[in-house]
């Protein structure tokens, strides 16, 4: 996987300036790119809510649970959290699981855990509950080949003017960012599992010959 700095040198390359040996170095080249390159790392979770960028999972610490009248049971918000996507509960391991047909896949999909995030807490009704989110930063080291020429691009548009004191640099650079980010985008889209009907009714079950 290519380092941020590699990723850099990539993105001066495209506006024609010279390589860096460190980030933390003492020049412009070096400046700008920390100006802008791990802010747009972080941006890039957001650029589909059906992405696996950014997605982390992990046994949520309990906490005091301030609203007991309302919820069972409190946990600390992971310090990375960008936003919350599901909740699971601690299951036995399955024996039995189907390959196809009218399902969710996984099958917890079909069977969304509440929850509420207000503050620092998440409250629950699920015991040991694991959550499911976006973290709020990433590495490069976790960006596929279309995503690491997605944020080349990117990086190249947002630095080419402070770089090169050129506006005609950036715009020219723009399209070529714009259609690297909808292929990216794409590709990575297509790694998520299709979400299928969350509930099937036991008539349609019955004509497709699965019994419940």
């Amino acid at each position: 996987m290519a380092s941020l700095i590699e990723l850099c040198n990539r993105s001066l390359a495209a506006v024609a300036k010279g390589q860096i040996a460190s980030l933390n170095e003492q020049s412009i080249e070096a400046g700008e790119c920390v100006r802008f390159a791990q802010p747009l790392l972080d941006e890039m979770i957001g650029w589909s809510d059906n992405m696996p960028l950014g997605r982390r999972r992990v046994v949520l610490a309990e906490v005091t649970n301030d609203r007991p009248s309302e919820w069972l049971f409190a946990y600390a918000k992971p310090s990375d959290m960008e936003t919350p996507l599901a909740l699971r509960r601690r299951e036995d391991p399955a024996q039995c699981l189907p390959e196809g047909g009218p399902f969710n896949f996984p099958l917890q999909d079909g069977f969304p855990l509440r929850f509420l995030l207000e503050g620092d807490k998440l409250y629950s009704n699920v015991a040991t509950a694991t959550l499911i989110y976006t973290a709020a930063s990433i590495q490069a080291s976790e960006l596929s080949g279309l995503m690491q020429k997605a944020f080349v691009d990117e990086l190249a548009v947002r630095i080419a003017t402070p770089l090169t004191k050129d506006p005609k640099v950036g715009a020219a650079l723009a399209n070529v960012a714009e259609l690297s980010r909808a292929r990216a985008v794409a590709h990575e889209e297509n790694k998520m599992p299709q979400r299928q009907t969350a509930y099937v009714s036991d008539a349609e079950l019955a004509r497709m010959g699965i019994m419940r």
